[in-house]
């Protein structure tokens, strides 16, 4: 069954992504996703109560109040199906985002671009691209920290870029989006859920055989080599059915070890699809 969790709690989690990984930094504003707080046991959804309702503007024969959709985190996709979704988080610069996407044809995958409004604006005939093939999502206009905004900047912020992204691409990625750098907690959740960005795509994180902590995050924002990034995207891969994985489609190290990590997990069996098809 579909796994679609209520995030309710910002909690730190140690990113554990190869044995022989430096050091753990702080991420570059963007577009680095620093692995915070997912409620990886398990989260209490946010009721729909705790949600207020549209105000009528008169008393007199108001139509029946609307309430908008609960805010939901997920994780992880169906567990009967061996499918991973794949997803790209683009912001920074572009270079290695032909290759990728290169590599995404050549294997015939389609997969997830969370994209950011400001990246959009300066690479339209690349982000035309991957909506032409792919699925995209909301990653933010700006890359700001949704944790030190209020819920109007919040909102003006996931709208700003899906205007652009309606502008440029012709279609609107709502309700899909994810916090810039994962950074987010039950109020910055609310308050997407309330402009109508309902659904925040984290990345799954799990234990192996052995209890380590194992990440969907490939660390390709780190200072690791291409062959650290694929050991972490094939990890990540090894913990079964409907894991989601990010990456970033300005990183060299994940433009260069992508399309042998393609080939290892058709060989394994993995399908290799978007997040919505995992959620099936």
């Amino acid at each position: 069954m579909t796994r679609l969790r209520a995030f309710a709690l910002l909690t730190a989690l140690t990113l554990a992504c190869s044995d022989a990984a430096p050091p753990a930094s702080t991420p570059s504003p963007l577009p680095s996703p620093s692995p915070t707080a997912a409620a990886s046991a398990v989260a209490t959804p946010v009721p729909a109560s705790a949600i207020p309702a549209a105000v009528a503007t008169s008393t007199a024969a108001s139509p029946p109040v609307s309430r908008l959709d609960p805010p939901i985190e997920v994780e992880r996709g169906n567990l009967d199906r061996r499918e991973l979704a794949l997803t790209f988080d683009c912001g920074g610069h572009a270079s290695g985002t032909a290759e990728i996407l290169a590599a995404l044809r050549e294997a015939d995958v389609h997969v997830t671009f969370f994209l950011i409004g400001d990246w959009v604006r300066a690479y339209p005939d690349l982000a035309r691209d991957i909506a032409a093939r792919h699925e995209i999502a909301n990653h933010s206009d700006h890359h700001p920290d949704y944790v030190e905004l209020t819920a109007a900047q919040i909102a003006a912020d996931l709208d700003g870029a899906d205007r652009t992204f309606r502008e440029v691409l012709g279609r609107s990625a709502r309700p899909m989006w994810r916090a810039p750098s994962g950074s987010r907690d039950a109020r910055v959740l609310e308050a997407a859920a309330h402009a109508g960005w309902s659904q925040h795509v984290f990345w799954t994180m799990g234990r192996d055989a052995q209890g380590g902590l194992v990440t969907g995050d490939s660390g390709d924002w780190r200072d690791f080599t291409p062959r650290q990034v694929a050991d972490n995207m094939l990890r990540a891969a090894a913990l079964g059915n409907g894991v989601i994985t990010v990456s970033h489609c300005d990183s060299a190290q994940t433009r260069e070890s992508l399309p042998e990590v393609l080939r290892e997990l058709y060989r394994r069996g993995v399908r290799v699809t978007t997040v919505s098809d995992v959620l099936r």
